[in-house]
Order: C-alpha cells, then sequence, then structure tokens
C-alpha cells in the first residue's frame, strides 16, 4: 500500500501595486491574512525576504511566522504576541540579517560570499547558533531570482498584482 504525503500548507502572498502606495498580503490557509501598506522599499526588502527563506529553505523565518499565525503588526516592538519562538530563531536570524545585508547593497558595493559569510558567522556566534555559510553559487541564484521577482513586479500596472506561495 502506497504511503500518503500530505503536502504542507501554503501561504499565498500577494503584492498589489497601486497609483500611490501598494499593498502586501499573506493569506493563510486557514482563512485568516495579514497585511500592510507599502512603499517601494517594503515591497523590494519583502520580496527579497521571500527569495531568501524559499532558496535557503527556512521555513521557520518571517513567512514561517506568517504561516504559523503571527501578523506583521506582531513582527516587531512592542510584540505583542511575545518573544519569538526559541525553535523559530536560527532561521529568523539568518533570513534578517542575509537580507538586510543584500538590501545594503543597493546603496554600497557587491558583497561577496567569503564577506557575507564573514559577516553572518560573526551574528551567529553571538547567538549562539551553528552557522553553515553560504556558497557563491547560492548567493547568485539568490540575487537573480529577486532581480527577477523585482522585474515582474515592476512590470505590473496600477491594480495588477504578483502573487507566490510559501513554501
Amino acid at each position: 500500500m502506497k504511503e500518503i504525503v500530505s503536502e504542507p500548507a501554503l501561504l499565498r502572498i500577494v503584492f498589489k501595486k497601486k497609483e500611490n502606495e501598494s499593498s502586501f498580503t499573506c493569506y493563510r490557509p486557514d482563512g485568516t491574512s495579514t497585511g500592510q501598506k507599502s512603499d517601494g522599499y517594503f515591497i523590494s526588502h519583502d520580496l527579497r525576504h521571500y527569495v531568501v527563506e524559499t532558496t535557503l529553505k527556512l521555513n521557520d523565518a518571517f513567512y514561517g511566522m506568517m504561516l504559523r499565525g503571527w501578523d506583521i503588526q506582531d513582527y516587531g516592538t512592542p510584540w505583542p504576541k511575545g518573544p519569538m519562538p526559541k525553535d523559530a530563531l536560527p532561521d529568523l536570524t539568518l533570513a534578517e540579517h542575509l537580507t538586510g545585508f543584500l538590501d545594503r547593497e543597493r546603496i554600497t558595493t557587491h558583497w561577496t560570499a567569503e564577506e557575507v559569510n564573514y559577516y553572518l558567522g560573526m551574528v551567529f556566534d553571538e547567538h549562539g547558533f551553528e552557522y553553515h555559510p553560504i556558497s557563491e553559487e547560492t548567493l547568485s541564484t539568490i540575487r537573480e531570482t529577486f532581480n527577477a521577482l523585482m522585474k515582474r513586479w515592476k512590470a505590473l500596472k496600477a491594480g495588477e498584482a504578483l502573487e507566490l506561495l510559501f513554501p
């Protein structure tokens, strides 16, 4: 008899382009959702998060927390839901720091995998987490995938949306 393996629940992420202000909404399988209005920076940042988390298979980072039932407003000071779950901290740390690091490339320079790994290694050491270095190939994949998503986003007209699934 063949074993039936259920598919993981998927988070539907919708980036909707509007004339003056865009929006970002996560729809959970249970019918609930969370979202916010977003400017150009946050659309770019949240798309980069998506690419980092899906490429590195970080199921317990930002989008994993949204899938778990956290709301965007829960994700920061004053931490209405309390601290992040300990089991999610390594994924959250990697996703937040790598996404932020890659965000900064827009105004600085292109970092090598060696430079990125040095920085992330220090962050992980500080938190007491084990760090697994990212290859130059993986970093290139993240950048290329992000650039392709941004190209799709920029091509949208007001009223159109970019929909993604996580994981």
